[in-house]
Formats: structure tokens, sequence, C-alpha cells
């Protein structure tokens, strides 16, 4: 099935692609005509402004309950390219779509308009003397560390009636494509609204043409793809980044002493077993004040055993399998010449690491479920310790109670993190989050206010040019 989207309006030319990721191949289509391109998704747009964005919302509600069921052919289909192209277990994709699908529904929709933009309705019309307008067309170049990650931008772009250009990602390229055929079920008019493709990474024409046509980009990827993005950008194009971000762990004596070790151990495990740890949102390392920490990396290797047995990690790659050894050997080497650090691993495997240690050695490889538990005096050292990384900082598991929690979570905003959740539940972020700390909705709109207002007006009126 192809990995493309090409809504049937578009009838520019258009050449075959086969993108390769290993040993596996998958075939789409591309348009060769971008300005033709762009005048139908401009068109399209025209045709998304009718939609109010609650009926926009509840199309969106009704493909991702039917994402949701595990047995949907197109979830299934989506689940099996996945694993094969990123090596994760077909339980690790599933929970991952779990995760990222389960944010697409009415009440979490509306609660980020709301949060947002106050009224969601002033994407229809005038609100009293205000109106919001999303661009025109959006392109997105999306990466593929999470399975089911672009439909967060996606769907913003979607709910603030914006047509996209969609640069599928080419380590999980059966999402977007089988996503979208979903939507064009339920509301032909949003999915009709999306052009989702493929190009190489060096391939400046193409990148290039679809970059004239949009109003607004949205780029995935590591700091170098996403410079090298930024560098095309025009003055006029709203941009919005999401490159590469390190996530922390905090354990408080407070917090292990209400949970327990055995408690802790489970949440710490869930956060490194998640995605394989390939998310932004999964933990580098979790800091746990030093009295307890020997005790919870006891109990977290028993915990990456039992969630590793609940649900499988994946194959690494050769590169990544190596890089995971030398993580290993570093970490022997360190316990074999310091009283405090130690080593627990999946015995003859790969499956998982625990490493105790009482220093934070320079951050070297991720993922690959790998849980580092590193010894700190106190909460106030916990923050010190992420200082160094605040320009990359994102998500923050914090275990701790009461007034130290707050007065903690105050002090890691200061340093950079953009969210801070229970430990347990690091990658389970909701749409309400403004990702990377900037407003992802209210980012892509502009403004419309009546200064001067007649004497008498409609409460609502609709807005008749976008």
């Amino acid at each position: 099935m192809s990995v493309s989207w090409i809504p049937q309006w578009c009838d520019t030319a258009t050449e075959s692609f086969t993108l390769s990721s290993g040993a596996h191949e998958w075939r789409g289509l591309r348009p060769t005509d971008w300005t033709g391109t762009g005048e139908g998704l401009r068109r399209a747009h025209g045709r998304l402004r009718e939609l109010p964005v609650r009926r926009i919302v509840a199309a969106i509600d009704v493909a991702a309950e039917r994402w949701a069921k595990r047995d949907f052919p197109e979830r299934r289909a989506a689940v099996d390219a996945a694993t094969r192209v990123t090596g994760m277990s077909s339980e690790t994709v599933d929970r991952a779509l779990d995760a990222e699908v389960g944010t697409l529904r009415t009440a979490s929709l509306i609660a980020a308009l709301e949060r947002e933009l106050g009224d969601p309705e002033v994407l229809d019309g005038f609100r009293g003397d205000t109106m919001a307008i999303g661009p025109r067309t959006v392109l997105a170049v999306f990466s593929g560390n999470v399975p089911g990650l672009p439909a967060r931008s996606l769907v913003r772009a979607l709910m603030v009636k914006s047509s996209v250009i969609a640069k599928i990602p080419a380590k999980e390229p059966g999402f977007t494509a089988a996503f979208l055929r979903t939507l064009h079920d339920v509301e032909p008019r949003l999915a009709d609204a999306v052009v989702a493709t493929y190009w190489d990474r060096d391939d400046d024409a193409t990148m290039s043409a679809a970059l004239e046509q949009a109003d607004a980009v949205i780029a995935y990827g590591s700091d170098q793809a996403c410079a090298a993005i930024r560098a095309k950008v025009a003055p006029h194009q709203v941009y919005e980044e999401h490159g590469h971000k390190l996530s922390f762990g905090v354990i408080s004596d407070a917090y292990f002493r209400l949970h327990g070790p055995a408690e802790v151990a489970r949440r710490i495990a869930a956060d490194c077993s998640d995605f394989d740890q390939h998310a932004c949102l999964s933990p580098q390392v979790y800091l746990v004040v030093a009295e307890h920490a020997r005790a919870v990396a006891e109990h977290v290797a028993d915990a990456m055993r039992r969630a590793a047995a609940d649900c499988p990690p994946g194959t690494p790659g050769n590169h990544d399998a190596t890089v995971l050894q030398h993580r290993r050997l570093v970490a022997e080497w360190r316990a074999a010449s310091s009283v405090g650090s130690e080593v627990w691993a999946a015995p003859g495997g790969l499956e998982w690491t625990v490493v105790l240690d009482d220093v934070l050695l320079p951050l070297s490889g991720a993922g690959n479920r790998v849980s580092r538990i590193v010894a700190v005096p106190d909460l106030d050292a916990a923050v010190d310790a992420m200082r160094p990384y605040a320009e990359h900082l994102q998500n923050v598991g914090l275990g701790a109670v009461g007034d130290e929690f707050w007065r903690v979570a105050g002090e890691l905003a200061r340093v950079g993190v953009s969210r801070v959740a229970e430990p347990g539940a690091m990658s389970r972020a909701s749409m309400q989050w403004r990702h990377d700390g900037q407003p992802r909705i209210a980012g892509l709109v502009r403004w419309c206010d009546v200064d001067h207002r007649p004497d008498q007006r409609p409460a609502h009126r609709e807005g008749v040019m976008g």
C-alpha cells in the first residue's frame, strides 16, 4: 500500500518514489508540479474554512476512535510497517499509538484550543471583536523516532484550518497516509487539504519547491537537520522547530518514602521502557537522593526485567547495538573502580540495562532501555546537574511531594524545562502541553481585532476572507 497521500483533486504531474530504510522498501507518489499543487491546496484551504472548528474536532475524534482499536486494519498495517523499519516490537508500537492517538479525542482537543485561544470559535469568524486566522498552507517535515508522532502537528494545523504538505518520516513511513485515509472516510474535506509524500533530505530542489507553497513551516529532527530547514525559511513564513531535546527524572526523599522502592522503580522502568526510550520525552537519567539511590536501582533492575517481559523491546540495529555495548563497558569499568557505581543487565542480551553512579558523566547515546540512576545529595543538586543542558531540556519526571514539588517545578521552569510530569507518565504528554514551551496552536495563527466597533452588531459574525 502507498505510503503517500495524494488527494484526487491533485491532477498535476506526479512521479513514483521508493523509500528505502534498511532492507525494507515502500513506494509512493510525489508531485512534480509544486506550483499547481500549491494552488490546489489553497482551494482545499478554502473548502476547509467552511467547516466549523467543532466539526473538524468531531471528525478527528471519529478517526481517532477507529485508530484506538488495535484490530483496526489501517492501524495493523501501520504497526507492521513500523516494526519492520524501527525494529520495535509490535506491542511497543501499539503502546506508542495508544499514547499518540489517545490525545486526539474531542475533550483533549477542545481543551487545547481553549487553553491557547480562549474561545475555539474565533477560528470560525469574529467572536466579540476578535478573530484568529490560520496559515493557508503549512509545510510539516516529520521525523520518525516515535510511531504516530506526526498526528499532533497534523491535527493542530487542520484545527486552525490550514492545508498541509507533510514530508513523511523515513523511519516510520506508514502512519501518516494511513491516518489520512481514515480521515477521508470520515470527512473528505480534511484529508483533501493534505498532501503527504517523501523526498530525500538532500533533495534541495523539491524541498525548496514545497517550501515556496507554504505560509508556515514545522520542522522535526536533529539540530543539524532543523538548522538546514531554518536557513531556507523566508521572513514572512511562521517557523516552528522541534530539535534535539533531553529529559530527566528526579526522585526526592519524601517521594521515595511515600511510594516505596518497588513502586518508584516501576514508574522509572515505565519511563525508560516506553517507545524503547527513543522519544525526547524519555529520561536520559533519573537523579535520586543519595540515601535511596542503590535501593531504587536494585528494584529498577527487577522492574525493567518485568517491563521487558510485558512489552518486549525491539532489536537494535548494528550501530545502536555497538553504542549500547560500549555504554555498558564504560559503566562496568566505572563500577569496578568506584564504590558508588554498579551495573545490572539482561542476562545474555541487550534487552535492558540499569546503571547506578554517583557522577553525572557526559551524556553519550540514548535509547534502548538504559536506566541510569545517579545519586545526588538533594533536590537542589538535581536541578544544578541539569543546568549545563538548559538549551536542550524538555521534560522532567518530578517525584516530589507538596510544597517541594512546586518549588522545584518552578526552578526547573526557570532553567528551561517545558514540561513537568509524574514519574511513570513522562511519555504521555497531552495536547494541552505547549510543546517545547511554545503555544503550538496559537503560534500558527494571526489575529484580527476590531478596534472601532459599530453600535450594534451580531455576537458572532462569519469571517469571509482568509
